[in-house]
């Protein structure tokens, strides 16, 4: 991205200024330099040059995460996504990204009012008998209001933030511009940081569209509906759109609660194995998942039944990933160790300087080593992290939804060993594993996929002799073109700039002084008497121009720390 698609915004100019001063201020100027940013800002809002000096700090994640933490909710949103991509950020940089938050003050009430009444095209006191404008809860994009419908429900309603979409635009586009430039560091290379800011961005540009959140909502709501121990809330539709979403409300105790309230061990047991048998049927049925289980997204209430709220954060499986899931749970569950490794394999992106078989035989060795020991003394986070550290060393890319899961899992095997240390979750999984095993052997499922395999044969044997036609044609015409791009060059490119923008300035300069030189000899046009002398005023005002040039030249030459 050009920086110019960012600077042509006055706004924006001061948020990348912002950002520099930020790094500044935490030890990171050093960084500020390094990507080339220091000489776009305008003069008084850059970096004095010692502060683009300091060394590597040591506390290196704990200052980036206070960083993110300090440049308001976008960023703070990107590093709990960042927290998310274990697969590609080292252990330290996850618990540091993990820990950060950022309080957002709620907005008015009667803005809540004035949005919704916009929204569905109609006074607010024609839906709701009952609006609460004191919000319960308030985050980065939205507020969740109390309220009653006029025939009677008690729902909640939750209200986009004013004005949130051209915050979100600025901060993604200053965010794809800096990664851009990050990425050509070499230290930052592994990190994929364009990768991830487009994905982050797909993430925030569908979350800010509160319709996102309530298809998620009402497809589990569904899925659900006549369980008697998972209750999800209903979406009421008539009462909602892409700023307003109105929902059933659910009351009880969040599980982070449950330690402390006095529930019967037998209903934590049973809390327990609900939990984990529902994630069961959303992995292995359903093909999506809630991928965001923390204890506040949970409640149980007062019929002891679970409840799951904030449908937010959704992680979907195709099913190509479903079957590899499937076998490597299987594999898993039969002590088929080798055959989990090349799953898992498989499912990631090997660079092509790795050797699979010597990144499977560390997995299956890690596996091993976690097989034999009882489920109450496993720590699943600590299992996720070796994992990862594997995937690291060896460059793996795994897909976003796998990570999602791995997350989820490790979530929700943390709650259920709080509640029940005794209940097995791999004993628990594997029945559906074999079940979607052999609804996948079904002759309805192989029919569907015979007809989806054909129906791609046939286009490509219809499209080819075309395609090969069409190929030979622009050959014989001349009309292919091969093209050479150069990437990475561009601060050299703009250095060359620079050089010549001064070099120019520079003829211009010596020009100028020695036009105003000839004109003050040979007493040109009007003139001035000047300490008893005559002079020429055009030489003299030459002169003028040209010590000023001159003086923008040598400031210039300081600024940028080069002489």
């Amino acid at each position: 991205m050009r920086i110019t698609a960012i600077l042509n915004v006055p706004r924006r100019t001061r948020r990348v200024a912002h950002i520099a001063r930020t790094c500044a201020k935490h030890g990171l100027g050093y960084l500020v330099a390094r990507m080339g940013i220091q000489q776009y800002l305008p003069g008084r809002a850059r970096i004095a040059p010692s502060g683009l000096k300091r060394k590597h700090p040591g506390d290196l994640p704990a200052r980036f995460a206070r960083i993110l933490e300090e440049l308001g909710p976008t960023f703070v949103k990107f590093g709990q996504m960042l927290s998310t991509r274990a697969d590609l950020l080292p252990d330290e940089y996850v618990e540091q990204l993990q820990r950060i938050c950022h309080h957002v003050a709620p907005f008015p009430g009667k803005v809540s009012r004035a949005i919704v009444e916009e929204e569905l095209g109609q006074p607010i006191e024609e839906v709701f008998e009952e609006f609460c404008d004191e919000p319960l809860a308030s985050g980065s994009i939205a507020q969740v209001h109390a309220a009653r419908l006029v025939d009677g429900p008690e729902v909640v309603v939750k209200v986009r933030r004013p004005a949130i979409e051209r915050t979100i635009e600025d901060d993604l586009a200053i965010m794809e511009f800096l990664a851009s430039r990050a990425d050509q560091l070499e230290e930052f290379k592994l990190l994929r940081l364009p990768m991830l800011v487009e994905e982050f961005g797909r993430s925030m540009r569908r979350e800010q569209n509160l319709l996102s959140e309530a298809a998620n909502t009402h497809k589990f709501h569904v899925a659900f509906r006549d369980d008697e121990q998972l209750l999800v809330p209903k979406v009421y539709w008539d009462q909602s759109g892409p700023r307003v979403l109105t929902m059933q409300r659910l009351e009880g105790t969040y599980l982070s609660e449950l330690a402390q309230a006095r529930v019967a061990p037998e209903v934590k047991r049973e809390v327990a194995r609900t939990l984990l048998d529902r994630f069961m049927v959303q992995f292995f049925d359903i093909g999506s998942f809630h991928a965001d289980p923390h204890t506040g997204n949970i409640l149980l209430t007062e019929d002891h039944r679970v409840a799951l709220i904030d449908f937010g954060l959704v992680g979907r499986l195709s099913e190509t990933l479903r079957g590899q899931l499937t076998t490597f749970v299987i594999a898993l569950g039969s002590q088929q160790l080798e055959l989990a490794a090349e799953v898992l394999g498989e499912i990631g992106s090997l660079p092509p300087d790795v050797e699979a078989e010597e990144f499977q035989a560390e997995l299956a060795s890690l596996m091993d080593r976690h097989y034999s020991v009882p489920f109450e003394k496993i720590d699943p986070q600590q299992a996720l992290q070796e994992v990862m550290q594997v995937v690291r060393k060896y460059r793996v890319v795994m897909p976003r939804d796998l990570v999602l899961l791995g997350k989820a899992l490790v979530s929700v095997a943390g709650l259920v060993m709080r509640l029940d240390p005794e209940l097995k979750a791999v004993e628990l999984a594997v029945p559906y594993a074999r079940k979607l095993a052999r609804d996948r052997l079904s002759p309805k499922l192989l029919m569907r996929s015979l007809t989806s395999h054909a129906y791609h044969l046939g286009m490509l044997l219809k499209s080819t002799p075309r395609d090969l036609r069409e190929m030979l044609r622009r050959l014989r015409s001349g009309a292919v073109e091969f093209a050479v791009d150069h990437r990475g060059l561009e601060k050299y490119v703009a250095g060359l700039e620079r050089t010549g923008n001064r070099l120019a300035l520079s003829i211009i300069l010596a020009a100028v002084i020695i036009s105003s030189t000839f004109m003050l000899t040979a007493k040109l046009g009007p003139v001035i008497s000047l300490l008893g002398a005559e002079a020429s005023a055009l030489g003299l005002v030459g002169y003028l121009v040209g010590l000023m040039l001159g003086l923008w030249l040598v400031i210039g030459i300081l600024r940028s720390g080069r002489i």
